[in-house]
C-alpha cells in the first residue's frame, strides 16, 4: 500500500508549491518522483524552479528537499539555466540552499554578473569548473578544472570591458570590487595599457590599485 501511494504521488503530482519567509517557491515538472514521508522528491522533464525575487532555474532534472514546513535546497542534473538576483549563469548541475541564498555551480560553467552601475557593464566569467556564490553577501569564488596537463584550463574573465583576466582561483567581492587572483594569474588591463602576470594578486576594481607575489608588469605607452 505504501508504494502505491508513492507511485500515486509521483504519477499525479507535477507541480508543488511551498512558503519560505513570505517568498513563494514553485517546482514544476513533467513528472514528479517522491514520499511525504521521506521528503524528497525528484523532478523530471522540463523541470522549473522558482522563488520570487531570489532564483529561477531551468533544468531537465532536479531533486527538492523539503524540511519540517518548508522547502530547504535542490540539485538539478543535466544542462541547468539559473538566474538569480545579480546575475545568471548555465553549468550542468547547481546545488542550492533556498533559506541561505547560497549556491554552488558545477561542471562547465559560464556566469554572467550584472552591472549595479548605470554603465550597464557585465562581468563574464567563463570556463569555471565550479562556482559558488552567495546572492546575500554578493560574494563569488570560482575553481578552474584540475588537469594533469602542464598548461591547465584557466578560468578567464571579461571585467566590464576594462580587464581580460586568466586565473586558476578567483574571489570577487562585488560589494568591495576586490577580484583575489591565484594561480597563473595575467592581467590584461586595457583600461591603464598595462599586463601583469603574477602568481597571487588581489585586484581593486574602484581604484585600480593591486598587490600581489612573484609580480611581473608591462607597460605599453
Amino acid at each position: 500500500m505504501k508504494r502505491r501511494t508513492t507511485l500515486i504521488i509521483g504519477l499525479i503530482v507535477i507541480f508543488l508549491t511551498a512558503t519560505i519567509f513570505a517568498s513563494t517557491v514553485r517546482i514544476k515538472g513533467d513528472t514528479v518522483l517522491g514520499s511525504l514521508q521521506k521528503e524528497v522528491f525528484t523532478f523530471i522533464g522540463n523541470v522549473f524552479i522558482n522563488k520570487d525575487g531570489d532564483i529561477y532555474v531551468e533544468t531537465p532534472l532536479a531533486t527538492a528537499t523539503k524540511g519540517a514546513t518548508d522547502w530547504e535546497s535542490f540539485v538539478t542534473e543535466g544542462e541547468t539555466f539559473v538566474r538569480f538576483q545579480t546575475g545568471e549563469a548555465t553549468a550542468l548541475s547547481l546545488d542550492y540552499n533556498l533559506e541561505n541564498s547560497t549556491g554552488t555551480l558545477f561542471g562547465n560553467v559560464e556566469a554572467v554578473i550584472y552591472s549595479k552601475e548605470e554603465d550597464g557593464k557585465d562581468i563574464f566569467i567563463y570556463e569555471t569548473e565550479i562556482l559558488n556564490f552567495d546572492q546575500k553577501t554578493e560574494y563569488y569564488e570560482g575553481f578552474a578544472e584540475e588537469t594533469a596537463e602542464a598548461t591547465p584550463e584557466l578560468i578567464f574573465i571579461n571585467y566590464k570591458g576594462d580587464l581580460n583576466v586568466d586565473t586558476l582561483y578567483f574571489e570577487y567581492f562585488g560589494d568591495t570590487g576586490l577580484l583575489n587572483l591565484k594561480g597563473n594569474v595575467f592581467v590584461d588591463d586595457f583600461k591603464n595599457s598595462r599586463k601583469i602576470w603574477a602568481s597571487e594578486l588581489i585586484y581593486d576594481t574602484t581604484d585600480d590599485s593591486f598587490e600581489g607575489k612573484n609580480v611581473e608588469i608591462e607597460l605599453v605607452f
